[in-house]
């Protein structure tokens, strides 16, 4: 992410709306750049392990604590491991029950996808 320059488009656009209110905007964009990741590998682990060194350089840019970044994406990271049909959560249980693993992530997009959004607003509240 930092060889594509997507690092540095964060930072410079974090450095242009602090203090306007938007303090959420960075944790958002992260949430929603972990849950693409995680749909198409299957692993939030490896996504969270990748971004620790730059959460703290990108909250002090936004001036926002770490934690506001870190606790969004690290539950986002594993609650959107239940949507991705290459989990291998989903493929082992799509096996168990001989069913798709598509119809398999239909049931359980609803709830999780719930989930994320209630968890991202908690954080929100209690971390900014």
């Amino acid at each position: 992410m930092k060889s594509i320059g997507l690092v540095d488009e964060l930072q410079s656009a974090m450095q242009s709306i602090q203090g306007n209110g938007l303090d959420f905007i960075l944790p958002l964009i992260l949430v929603a750049l972990t849950a693409l990741i995680v749909i198409l590998r299957g692993s939030g682990t490896a996504l969270i392990f990748a971004m620790v060194p730059l959460i703290l350089p990108l909250a002090v840019v936004a001036g926002i604590s770490p934690i506001a970044i870190s606790v969004p994406l690290g539950l986002s990271g594993n609650l959107f491991r239940a949507v991705s049909p290459v989990a291998t959560v989903i493929l082992i249980v799509a096996g168990t029950v001989k069913t798709d693993p598509i119809a398999l992530v239909k049931r359980t997009s609803v709830p999780m996808i719930a989930g994320v959004v209630f968890m991202f607003i908690l954080s929100m509240i209690f971390f900014l």
